[in-house]
């Protein structure tokens, strides 16, 4: 009697046992009086068709609710960074003229709210969903430029690193939540729960800002007068001063501006490419499950976490003990933020499912290591024209949102059939967008103000420099 199971390719005969084992079709047979027992031969990682079973096998796992290929996968996830470039430089130029707390309460408020409609608008229609994420994307869109203007009124120059480094860094440690949490979610309460879950907290998160956060020293009564006095001695912004105009002309014709703004823009596409793509590499390419995937891919922002909040230290006492200067400090953190990862890509290229945790550990590399770049080129802002960080970040982020809108779309387009060859090509050209940002920065890029962005007369009333000297007593004192 002969039997044949389907799963293990596995063939019994009465008398002898013969199994077959996939991907490489080797036998293994075993005597009469052996019958039962069978061997399996050790999958050879030459066969393609190895790789390719574990994806028909996670394929037939993992139907999801919607039946949209892959263009409009890519449509979808891009979608977010076409209403995302619209609040840039408006949310920055509007933080500076009338604060940030309002604006940035203002517009997350709504990005929290329509989180929670869309597992609805998403069952509606693909294009209602659509709709939502852009304007999710309007929402989120100011954000950044708002804290950049935020920072210019409470951070120090010795302190810019740190500060502006470990705030952006939360949303590297919320990318990094969201995979296993959201796997979880997705796997037992069901999609549509991350979306409410997340929107709630969202909404939760404005109002909590609104009442601790205040647009400057002299508005927080949290903090002694001591610090008061200290913060806005060493800070360009002062709120008895009248707001100058956003020199337009001055901020365009500006060499070192450029530099970051290249270098934004080149890093942000490596980082928003892996940011919407890396479950479906780990998918398509490493075949991980659901509940494998969420957990592999908060590696890689975990990584960024710790780097930015590590580097951003290191970089601020670097320069405040004169062992590098704040342009050589700025140079070094951008460039091994955006070489270092080009290199990891290259490598990760060449992996298949067979090295997966190798593949890893340089997702995790390549992601972590751009979080070094954090305090050089998305610092420098502050660096070069504090009175306009907001306005100057608002600008580069609107060029570095482009790579948002692309990156997805053109993965989509490269990996139609889902090989690693096709991944590979893909990563190489994000490796080559690295590289040119990461030279780019380096010839042009500069760290100290520039003459047009200084303010008209500095603040050396007594009672400041009274302030100033008393804050550096407490420094001595706690060192």
């Amino acid at each position: 009697m002969v039997r044949y199971k389907q799963d293990n390719a596995s063939y019994e005969h009465s008398t002898a046992a013969i199994s077959v084992s996939k991907p490489s079709g080797k036998l293994a047979y075993s005597s009469p009086d052996q019958v039962g027992f069978t061997t399996t031969t050790t999958p050879d990682p030459d066969d393609v068709g190895y790789c390719d079973s574990l994806g028909q096998k996670s394929k037939s796992r993992e139907e999801g609710e919607f039946a949209w290929n892959k263009e409009l996968q890519g449509l979808l996830l891009g979608s977010f960074f076409w209403g995302y470039l619209f609040l840039q430089i408006p949310g920055g130029v509007l933080s500076e003229k009338y604060g940030p707390r309002r604006v940035i309460f203002f517009t997350m408020l709504p990005v929290g709210l329509l989180g929670l409609v869309s597992p609805v608008s998403a069952r509606v229609s693909p294009w209602l969903f659509l709709v939502i994420r852009i304007l999710i994307g309007v929402g989120e869109g100011a954000l950044y430029s708002a804290t950049h203007a935020l920072w210019g009124r409470w951070s120090p120059p010795s302190e810019r690193s740190r500060l502006v480094g470990m705030s952006f860094s939360g949303g590297q440690f919320g990318n990094a939540m969201i995979f296993p949490i959201g796997g979880l979610l997705c796997s037992t309460l069901g999609w549509d729960s991350i979306f409410y879950i997340m929107g709630g907290f969202c909404t939760l998160w404005c109002f909590v800002f609104w009442f601790l956060v205040s647009d400057s020293p002299s508005l927080n009564r949290r903090i002694s007068k001591l610090e008061r006095g200290y913060i806005q001695y060493h800070v360009s912004y002062k709120d008895n001063r009248r707001k100058p105009a956003v020199p337009w002309r001055k901020i365009l014709t500006c060499v070192p501006f450029w530099a970051i703004l290249v270098a934004h823009t080149c890093g942000n596409y490596g980082l928003y490419m892996l940011l919407t793509q890396i479950p479906t590499y780990m998918k398509e390419v490493l075949k991980f499950d659901l509940k494998s995937n969420g957990a592999y891919s908060m590696l890689p922002y975990l990584f960024m976490w710790a780097f930015i909040a590590l580097t951003s230290v290191v970089s601020d006492a670097v320069i405040a003990r004169n062992i590098l200067s704040r342009t050589a400090t700025r140079k070094i953190t951008s460039c091994t933020g955006l070489f270092l990862p080009a290199v990891c890509l290259v490598s990760i290229s060449f992996l298949d499912c067979t090295q997966s945790m190798a593949a890893v550990a340089l997702l995790c590399g390549t992601v972590g290591m751009s979080g070094v770049a954090f305090s050089g080129y998305m610092v420098n802002h502050g660096d070069i024209a504090p009175l306009f960080a907001g306005t100057m970040f608002g600008v580069t982020n609107v060029a570095a949102t482009v790579p948002g809108i692309i990156a997805p779309y053109v993965v989509g387009a490269i990996t139609p059939n889902k090989t690693r060859e096709e991944w590979q090509v893909a990563f190489f050209i994000a490796s080559g967008i690295y590289v040119f940002g990461g030279l780019f920065y380096l010839i042009f890029a500069k760290g100290t103000e520039e003459e047009w962005a200084k303010p008209e007369s500095q603040d050396n009333s007594p009672g400041s420099r009274s302030m100033i000297e008393m804050g550096k007593g407490c420094d001595r004192e706690k060192a």
